[in-house]
């Protein structure tokens, strides 16, 4: 049967059901504005939290096969100008590299913040900065650490020539010496050159028509107090350094805690001046009120000289921010930079030898050199000594094993070289019997072991050196040649004099009134004692008439609560034959005495 169809009738779709609008139209306008065009400008700029490091402050470090790895663009800035943090200037809106310039009259570098504020941290900056800016032949770094051993990774760095910390007080004397030893051949070799300025001498050394060895050096101190505390000598010889300094390119970088810790001969020469944040922000020299806003807990922010927050760099090159792993992060420097330099090392700390034989001395000093030859000194490592027809007399203090015999043996060698057996006689005084066996026997005239020797021989040695003083018809011309007597100069030497003197006095006593004439007589006195007990007995006549004569002293290793033996020097523990010699001519000078070995063991 058919069907009939019906026709298909297509339902409207229903609209879909759309969400009430509850925005409102501003937010609807920002949602649809969102990351079209230019942003706006930022006018308050993310806080100061996260450092630089110097790859990101230098921003161009490349491996040059010349100059090792170096930033060519802030190389070419010249005049010494390092990147060291940024600054914070929210006036203008914007941040910038902060910037040192060493280059002139401020090229001494104060360092000022309160503990666990960045200090010795800035400082590792400072010195990596101009490490990646410099050649180790244009820039040499002498370092005293006493902010904990932080420094002591640098010591690999090419351009460091000596790191010292407290522990190793020599060390510390021998950099400064150093130091000012180089100024004073700096300017000797300026006026021989026809040099006018460090400029002038950083041009021609550049050109290859000048060079005296060494480029600008930076003394750096990290820790300004250890100095005044432990090493208050080093003071004023580092004030020294930095009065003379800059004019010979010569810089110092100092840190400490507080301002008041600097004096004022010192603290007018720091040109540069970097403060982070202090313990009482009232001893800002540059803002109090602004130093009391650097943030606490926050190493390495500070305010600059032209009251601006700035955030120091750290020393690494791996592109990093963190502070963590600092310690890696310098490692990987140091490594760095000495891989990439292929040039010869830059000088390196010269110390003085813990032994150092008389030969060698006598070598230094040359076959004219008619001097007692006693040792080689810290401030230029040369020969010293003395002329025994100027300073007739020597005497010495020092503990057990600090080189009280050798001193002896190697005087008595000196004689021998100067004066044949007809010229110069030895008397010696040695209860011990060290000495026995260790002298030249041709020159040796008595060696007394006793009292009883010593008090006899030397009553008649004082008869017969009576016998040669001046009479009233002796001419000036006499005088001046000494020509009225003729015969054999009289030496006596006296070992461990703490053993000679007793309860009664001393045997020697009556030499007392011949020590001021012994240039008239030909009698010269040398005399060592133990250090132990010597403040007390440092009034007995024979010691006593050589401190008012100002003899030559040396005082070797000995105990401090001595106090000061010869003029102001105090002991202190000193390796074996090293010591202080304190003369009228040179002063007080550390000394390694020559070393001459026993022939008997």
């Amino acid at each position: 049967r058919a069907v009939s169809a019906m026709p298909r009738v297509e339902e409207e779709p229903q609209p879909a059901h759309e969400p009430e609008e509850t925005r409102a139209v501003f937010d609807i306008a920002v949602a649809r504005m969102r990351g079209q065009g230019r942003p706006a400008h930022q006018v308050w700029l993310p806080p100061l939290d996260v450092p630089n490091s110097m790859d990101q402050l230098l921003g161009d470090l490349t491996v040059d096969p010349r100059l090792g790895l170096v930033s060519q663009r802030w190389r070419d800035r010249g005049a010494y100008v390092f990147p060291m943090g940024i600054v914070d200037r929210p006036l203008e809106q914007r941040r910038e590299i902060f910037t040192l310039h060493l280059g002139g009259a401020a090229g001494h570098v104060a360092v000022v913040g309160g503990p666990r504020t960045g200090r010795s941290t800035f400082l590792r900056s400072l010195v990596a900065s101009i490490a990646l800016t410099t050649t180790p032949l244009e820039t040499q770094f002498y370092i005293l650490d006493f902010g904990g051993g932080t420094f002591t990774p640098f010591a690999g760095l090419p351009h460091v020539a000596g790191v010292a910390n407290r522990n190793e007080p020599d060390i510390v004397r021998r950099t400064v010496a150093e130091i000012s030893s180089i100024i004073d051949r700096r300017e000797a070799y300026f006026r021989a050159s026809g040099i006018d300025s460090i400029e002038t001498y950083r041009r021609r050394r550049a050109e290859g028509r000048a060079d005296d060895g060494y480029g600008d050096i930076f003394l750096v101190v990290d820790g300004w107090p250890t100095i005044r505390a432990e090493f208050d000598e080093l003071e004023h010889a580092i004030s020294g350094i930095a009065g003379r300094g800059l004019t010979f390119g010569i810089h110092v970088v100092i840190t400490t805690s507080r301002w008041m810790d600097f004096r004022m001969q010192i603290r007018d020469m720091l040109g540069t001046r970097v403060e982070l944040g202090l313990g009482d922000p009232g001893d800002s020299e540059i803002d109090r009120k602004l130093a009391a806003n650097v943030p606490k807990g926050r190493p390495g922010r500070g305010i600059t000289t032209t009251k601006h927050h700035f955030l120091a760099g750290i020393p690494r090159v791996d592109g990093s921010g963190s502070v963590e792993d600092l310690g890696e992060g310098v490692d990987d420097l140091v490594a760095r930079v000495s891989a990439a330099w292929t040039g010869p090392p830059g000088p390196k700390l010269r110390l003085l030898p813990e032994q150092i034989s008389l030969e060698t001395i006598r070598a230094q000093a040359g076959p004219d050199d008619r001097r007692v030859l006693l040792g080689i000194n810290e401030s230029n490592l040369e020969p010293v000594g003395v002329d025994v027809t100027e300073e007739s007399h020597l005497y010495l203090f020092g503990d057990t094993d600090s080189g009280k015999s050798s001193m002896l043996r190697a005087y008595s060698s000196e004689i021998a070289r100067l004066y044949t057996p007809a010229q110069a006689k030895l008397f010696v005084v040695d209860y011990r019997r060290a000495l026995l066996g260790e002298l030249p026997q041709d020159h040796v005239a008595e060696y007394m072991t006793t009292e009883e020797q010593v008090t006899a021989e030397i009553e008649g040695l004082t008869a017969f050196l009576r016998t040669r003083l001046p009479g009233p018809d002796v001419t000036p011309e006499q005088l001046r040649a000494r020509s009225w007597w003729s015969g054999s100069e009289a030496f006596i030497l006296v070992d461990d004099y703490d053993l000679v003197v007793t309860s009664a006095g001393s045997p020697l006593r009556p030499l007392v009134p011949l020590l001021a004439q012994a240039a008239d007589v030909g009698l010269h006195l040398v005399v060592t004692r133990r250090a132990g007990g010597a403040s007390r007995a440092s009034y007995e006549p024979v010691l006593q008439a050589l401190r008012d004569l100002a003899t030559p002293g040396i005082m070797l290793s000995s105990p401090p609560d001595e106090g000061a033996l010869i003029g102001t020097v105090k002991g202190s523990l000193q390796p074996a034959g090293r010591g202080r010699l304190v003369t009228r001519d040179e002063g007080n000078q550390v000394v390694q005495l020559a070393w001459l070995p026993a022939q008997h063991g």
